[in-house]
């Protein structure tokens, strides 16, 4: 484990290039006080310093061919044992490497397939690796797939003499109904089972809907009695030490907690949420479009958000334009406070000109 992160690694296309760079920000630098009892202290003067522009490019990546979109996939690798592996996927032509930020290096590794927009990542540890499994699957049924890359000998058996490497597998598929979405995931306590929900879509075809459970290591889909659906929007992190599931609910404008998922998943009792925070009051005129939590260790997170807003005559021109929000949060136990309290730190923001953010 790295303990507490110091990282948080923003990757922005440019419009004009296509061109995607990593730029790293030092979130413990400027998302954290020195200690809670400061960050206490300076609520509610809390202010969204404005940064500028992003910080310098620490790695540049672009595809052979462009095209409206190429099925780019960027994703951090081994996140308990490193901040700065960054996994880069490209389907056109179809090709993937790690890449290591602090020693400037890559490791080539096997082509994983296309997936369509914005396909899930999630690193499970095994005991047994040095590695952490990465699954890669789509959110849809579009373009469905749904691989592991691992680090090991491979099973075949004119390969099981070579040295250990990479190995790309195949997975069954989340049986989802044509036409779902998956909206959330999360890995559960046990540290081998991966949730997924779709929640119901008025647009898409006949359920069943709601939770579906892959067990890592039997390698089956089943769906837990009750039909019900985790309360988040995105991935959800699990926080051992506080026995509970973090997540972004009402699209991103509130951080929430919700209990072990035992009794969901043994009784069909749809989880609740225990817990919601409001993160950090926005001007009027902005508006959230895509997020992300980030799990920076010892309790601490990082809140991503692209906000849209309207350019006054303050700022130069009329028009709309683009920021991205980082805001750091501390989750920390509070017996006076239902035994859960959050702590905001501070929020910064950069000003987006010709990139878009794609991943975080």
């Amino acid at each position: 484990m790295i303990g507490r992160r110091r990282f948080v690694n923003l990757v922005a296309e440019n419009i004009k290039t296509a061109v995607f760079s990593v730029h790293r920000m030092n979130v413990s630098e400027h998302l954290f006080y020195p200690s809670t009892a400061e960050a206490e202290a300076a609520r509610p003067a809390q202010v969204v310093s404005r940064l500028g522009a992003l910080p310098p490019p620490a790695a540049s990546f672009r595809a052979a061919f462009v095209t409206a979109y190429n099925g780019q996939l960027f994703a951090l690798a081994s996140p308990r044992s490193s901040e700065s592996r960054i996994l880069w996927s490209s389907s056109v032509p179809r090709s993937s490497l790690l890449y290591d930020l602090e020693s400037n290096s890559h490791h080539v590794v096997p082509n994983l397939s296309y997936k369509g927009r914005n396909p899930i990542a999630i690193s499970i540890a095994r005991p047994d690796a040095p590695e952490e499994d990465i699954y890669v699957m789509s959110v849809g049924t579009d373009y469905p797939g749904f691989e592991v890359l691992r680090f090991g000998r491979s099973a075949q058996w004119y390969l099981q003499h070579r040295p250990e490497s990479w190995q790309l597998e195949s997975l069954p598929e989340p049986p989802l109904p044509y036409g779902a979405k998956i909206r959330s995931h999360a890995v559960l306590h046990d540290g081998r089972t991966i949730c997924v929900t779709a929640p119901d879509d008025p647009y898409a075809a006949g359920g069943p809907y709601g939770a579906y459970l892959f067990d890592t290591v039997k390698r089956e889909w089943r769906r837990p009695p009750g039909g019900w659906n985790l309360p988040f929007f995105g991935g959800a992190e699990h926080v051992p030490n506080l026995k509970l599931w973090l997540g972004l609910c009402s699209r991103g404008r509130r951080l929430c907690a919700s209990s072990d998922l035992s009794a969901a998943l043994d009784e069909g009792k749809p989880p609740t949420l225990k817990h919601q925070w409001d993160i950090v009051v926005m001007p009027e005129e902005w508006q959230p479009g895509k997020v992300s939590l980030i799990n920076l260790g010892e309790g601490r997170f990082c809140i991503f958000k692209v906000m849209h807003w309207v350019v006054d005559e303050d700022d130069g021109f009329d028009g709309f334009s683009a920021r991205a929000l980082l805001t750091g949060v501390e989750v920390i136990s509070s017996p006076e406070e239902q035994g859960l309290r959050m702590v905001a730190h501070k929020s910064f923001s950069y000003i987006l000109g010709k990139e878009r953010i794609e991943w975080v």
